[in-house]
């Protein structure tokens, strides 16, 4: 909720705030994305204002074990993932890092959970790779054939995010029914040093090719960051900036900021780095680039870079966008810039 108006997330009550600033839940469209279709061969159990609603739209039957306040809160969700552990084989969550926390706080590690992505920040590998993802796992978790392993639950402090401090601690593992590419990877880390020498001799080449009248978004992340460093220009770590003509043209832009600036440019690049690991470069962390923002500025203006280390450990590369159809037209193959003046072929699924 809080990723489009550029809050980062809705940890610690800040869904007031990013109400407040227009934002819109969304978590009940992508649960129902996750959800229709489903067979109807399961008995569901739910929680009123925590999932009974969506399953009610779908026409899903199911047992409502409990009543949420209608301002949900974490406790709620402890209480919900506490009540449902003693009787139900999977407890299925839509949320990110901060739910999948609150998870493991009320079922403990033994529980099978399974993630549907929704939050801002995920970069615990507790969650499908897509909602979609999440029907062929159930499928494979009811006939025996998903093997249950222990994935880590990762989150960061929000308010330290929102001030440009990255601190990703490990609180725990949670089970999951584990499919390889239906279920995402954690967050990898990398040696500082190498990490930074690699991102500085991409830096320096990207600074080289860009051109005077074009705009360019530039996504959050550390090897983005080096472009920003090598132009002397402030930016936001984990937000979106944008420069135009060598200098600043906007920093830690929200969805409503970016659309007003693109309103004033024709030629855009969307400059984005790659999660390592998890391999994701729309749809983790970068939230105020919606749907909307990416049409506008076009799927054949936007340029991925990556350090040789993390792109080397990865076979592919994911989105989730949150529109169905936008994520289509950015599957196939797209470069990545590694090195100087050197790029690869990456598959996009």
């Amino acid at each position: 909720m809080g990723g489009p108006v550029g809050l980062k997330g809705t940890d610690g009550g800040a869904h007031v705030r990013a109400a407040g600033l227009g934002a819109l839940r969304t978590s009940h469209l992508i649960a129902k994305r996750a959800l229709s279709g489903i067979r109807d061969d399961i008995v569901f159990v739910s929680v009123k204002n925590m999932g009974s609603e969506v399953l009610d739209e779908l026409g899903i039957s199911h047992i409502m074990a409990a009543e949420a306040s209608a301002d949900t809160t974490g406790g709620d969700t402890k209480n919900a993932a506490k009540l449902m552990s003693r009787d139900c084989n999977l407890i299925l969550f839509c949320g990110g890092d901060g739910t999948a926390r609150d998870i493991l706080d009320g079922t403990g590690e033994n529980v099978p959970v399974l993630g549907i992505p929704a939050g801002v920040k995920m970069y615990s590998s507790v969650f499908a790779a897509s909602p979609e993802n999440i029907r062929e796992i159930l499928n494979a978790f009811l006939a025996g054939t998903a093997k249950l392993t222990r994935r880590e639950v990762m989150d960061i402090n929000e308010e330290d995010q929102r001030n440009g401090v990255l601190s990703a601690k490990l609180y725990g593992h949670l089970t999951v029914p584990y499919i390889p590419a239906l279920v995402q990877s954690c967050k990898g880390v990398y040696d500082e040093a190498d990490e930074a020498d690699e991102a500085d001799e991409v830096a320096e080449y990207m600074v080289t090719e860009m051109k005077d009248d074009v705009l360019y978004i530039i996504g959050p992340g550390s090897t983005t960051g080096r472009i920003m460093e090598r132009m002397g220009i402030e930016y936001t770590l984990l937000g979106v900036d944008a420069v135009f003509g060598g200098k600043s043209a906007g920093r830690d832009l929200n969805e409503k900021d970016i659309l007003t600036i693109l309103e004033r440019h024709k030629k855009v690049t969307l400059i984005l780095g790659i999660i390592g690991k998890q391999g994701f470069f729309l749809g983790r962390g970068n939230k105020e680039l919606t749907p909307n923002v990416i049409r506008r500025i076009g799927t054949d203006n936007i340029v991925l870079i990556s350090g040789i280390t993390k792109l080397n450990d990865l076979k592919e590369l994911h989105i989730d966008t949150g529109d169905p159809e936008l994520d289509k037209e950015l599957k196939g193959f797209r470069k990545v810039v590694f090195r100087y003046a050197r790029e690869r072929v990456m598959k996009v699924v």
